[in-house]
């Protein structure tokens, strides 16, 4: 077994900026019509004690309906009778609408508390920072999250790294259906780790894990872990396959219909006398709708995506 490589003193010292944004795209067309792109980016820039981090998250997708055919205008018939023979139609191909549209956007600064590097194995440092995020598919339409707190670095090897951070979160959140059970806004506590191992000499896998609870309901919490495999193709290009868990321990409420499967029975067996009424079965006869009633979300959303990535 090769023993660790220590870490040079010079990589703790690097500045600058660098990057690593990963880039998917998908089109169909034909029986189906969809369209999708999903972008990852992180910025980091450096100095020997300060740190800064920019990261974008995007996923959306475009599907149309199926196409349906539509009675040409100026033809007339009798209600519940059949169309007329001869009528025309035209075939209408509907356009792509949004299907699925997740956001994230995070911005971190951190500083060493000591006057050493900031990356130095067993530094703490202190940061400030400010996440948003939306997930239509959830019922969240806006969540900001503003935090300050403590970090630790544990490794800073060359094939293992891992830093955790500790802070004081307040969140304010908007949903797309109103929620009398939940706040729209709480002081937290927010855990986060990030978490990467080189697997031999050009495999990485990276995982970064972030958990925010409120502290006025405590089984009101979130949690965000993405876990990715980067395989290097060239100097600047990669392979990126990665596995998004989005987890709220409460899900939003969203209006769904209420609706009945019926048939009609008539005891007497005379139609019309009033004595008709109606008796629900599992399937079959008549749907009836009784309007709406209000049903919480899943709590899991998991996104899985392989994309095309560039480093500089």
């Amino acid at each position: 077994m090769r023993a660790a490589e220590k870490p040079s003193p010079k990589a703790d010292e690097q500045t600058g900026w660098s990057n690593t944004t990963d880039l998917g795209f998908t089109v169909t067309s034909g029986n189906s019509e969809t369209e999708g792109i999903n972008l990852h980016s992180v910025s980091n820039w450096q100095s020997k004690r300060q740190g800064f981090r920019l990261k974008l998250d995007g996923l959306r997708s475009n599907t149309a309906d199926d196409p349906y055919r539509q009675v040409d205008p100026g033809f007339y018939w009798q209600p519940g009778a059949e169309p007329p023979e001869g009528v025309t139609t035209t075939l209408v191909s509907p356009d792509k609408e949004p299907d699925t549209e997740k956001y994230f956007v995070e911005v971190r600064y951190e500083r060493s508390v000591a006057a050493k590097p900031r990356l130095t194995p067993g530094t703490l440092s202190w940061h400030i920072g400010s996440s948003w995020d939306r997930n239509l598919d959830a019922g969240i339409r806006g969540r900001l999250v503003v935090y300050t707190g403590l970090g630790h670095v544990w490794w800073t090897r060359e094939d293992l790294k891992f830093q955790s951070n500790y802070s004081l979160s307040w969140t304010d959140r908007s949903e797309e259906t109103p929620d009398p059970e939940k706040d729209d806004q709480f002081p937290g506590l927010r855990y986060n780790w990030l978490y990467e191992n080189r697997w031999g000499k050009s495999v990485v896998f990276h995982n970064e894990w972030t958990f925010n609870i409120n502290l006025s309901e405590l089984s009101d919490y979130a949690s965000n872990m993405t876990s990715s495999i980067r395989v290097p193709m060239t100097q600047r290009l990669s392979l990126r396959v990665s596995l998004h868990w989005l987890y709220n321990s409460i899900p939003a409420l969203e209006d769904i219909d209420l609706v009945a499967q019926v048939v009609v029975v008539d005891p007497d067996g005379i139609p019309g006398n009033g004595d008709e009424y109606f008796e629900t079965v599992e399937s079959g006869g008549s749907t009836v709708e009784l309007g709406s009633v209000q049903e919480r979300k899943e709590k899991l959303d998991t996104v899985f995506t392989t994309s095309l990535g560039i480093s500089f």
